[in-house]
């Protein structure tokens, strides 16, 4: 259950560059959350949401981690490959990897890192981490069984 997959394709756009027209390092950050939460749309997911109760659960950040290897400049096409590598009752761990085209190669720029957890908020407002709900599951075996989805944005 462990090999599911996924990617979003993107170019740098000029607010996420600073100054020297380079892509400010938090970014990085940004995109893993924004191939995280493409992942969670492709399976009909709710990253943020409430029960019956009145209580909310969402997934927020553990950790996470981001290595810079060669710089992303403004207008760069970039590919962010994320795979689920680890599954607990209450987290998912992901491992990205930031692809720059280069004349229709890919080259490797950056590897990140995240732990999400899957909590639940009471309405006093602590939090504590929850097993998945079915729909969770489910989409993690289902992905475990089907091909990389993906996202354009170019």
């Amino acid at each position: 259950m462990t090999n599911s997959s996924f990617y979003i394709t993107r170019r740098v756009e000029f607010h996420e560059t600073d100054a020297a027209g380079l892509m400010h390092f938090s970014n990085y950050y940004r995109w893993m959350e924004v191939c995280e939460h493409e992942w969670f749309r492709t399976k009909n997911l709710q990253i943020i949401g409430s029960i019956k109760e009145g209580s909310r659960y969402g997934w927020p950040r553990r950790e996470a981690s981001c290595s810079f290897m060669r710089a992303l400049r403004l207008g760069d096409l970039v590919r962010v490959s994320a795979i689920i590598k680890k599954i607990n009752d209450t987290s998912l761990n992901f491992n990205f990897v930031f692809e720059k085209d280069r004349s229709g190669k890919w080259t490797k720029v950056a590897e990140g890192y995240m732990t999400t957890i899957h909590v639940k908020q009471h309405n006093e407002g602590l939090m504590e981490a929850e097993p998945f709900p079915t729909s969770v599951n489910f989409a993690l075996m289902e992905s475990s069984n089907t091909p990389n989805k993906t996202k354009e944005n170019s």
